[in-house]
C-alpha cells in the first residue's frame, strides 16, 4: 500500500457517502448508488510533489464527468501550529528524496473527519436517494414520508358546480 492509498483509506473509511471503496494507484474510487461515482485524489496547487488538496471527481457511468470539487486543506484546516511552526503551517503532502509524507504536520483523525465530512456534504449532492435507510436514528425519514404520500394521495373534494352566464341550474 502506498501512501496516497494509505491516507485515502483514511478520508475515505470516515466518509459516510462513499460505498465500496476501491484503491488504485494514487486515486480512490467509490459508488454513490445508481450511475454515479467518485474519483478521490490529492492535487498540487501549481507546485511540483507538493500536494495541497483532496480532488473528488463525481462520474456517471453513462455520461462520464459530473462535476468536480478541490478541497484546499488550508479551507478546510486552516494552519496548524507546530513545534517548528509557531505561527501555524499549512498541511500538504509532499515528496523529498522519493518519500512521501506529510510536511510539518500530520492531520490527526479529527483532522480527517473533519475532511470527509466536507467531502460527505459535496457528495451528498449526487447520493442515489433510493439508498437511504427508512428510518434515521429512531426518526421516520423524509423520503419514506415522500414515498408513503405518493402511494395514499389525498382525496379531493368535490367542489360545488359553478353556473355559467345564462344557464340555470
Amino acid at each position: 500500500m502506498n501512501f496516497f492509498e494509505q491516507e485515502l483509506r483514511r478520508v475515505a473509511g470516515a466518509c459516510q457517502g462513499i460505498i465500496n471503496p476501491t484503491f488504485a494507484g494514487r486515486s480512490c474510487y467509490g459508488d454513490l448508488g445508481g450511475d454515479n461515482r467518485v474519483k478521490l485524489e490529492f492535487v498540487t496547487q501549481g507546485t511540483y510533489e507538493r500536494y495541497e488538496a483532496l480532488k473528488a471527481t463525481v462520474l456517471n457511468r453513462t455520461e462520464g464527468v459530473v462535476d468536480t470539487v478541490l478541497l484546499r486543506f488550508d479551507d478546510v484546516w486552516g494552519k496548524k501550529q507546530t513545534p517548528n511552526f509557531p505561527k501555524g503551517i499549512i498541511p500538504r503532502i509532499w515528496i523529498n528524496d522519493g518519500k512521501v509524507e506529510w510536511y510539518a504536520y500530520r492531520p490527526t483523525d479529527a483532522d480527517m473527519k473533519k475532511l470527509a465530512t466536507e467531502l460527505g456534504a459535496y457528495l451528498d449532492v449526487f447520493i442515489d436517494r433510493s439508498r437511504i435507510p427508512e428510518k434515521a436514528q429512531g426518526k421516520e425519514s423524509v423520503i419514506k414520508s415522500i414515498r408513503d404520500s405518493k402511494k395514499t394521495p389525498t382525496p379531493r373534494k368535490e367542489a360545488p358546480a359553478r353556473k355559467k352566464p345564462g344557464q340555470e341550474l
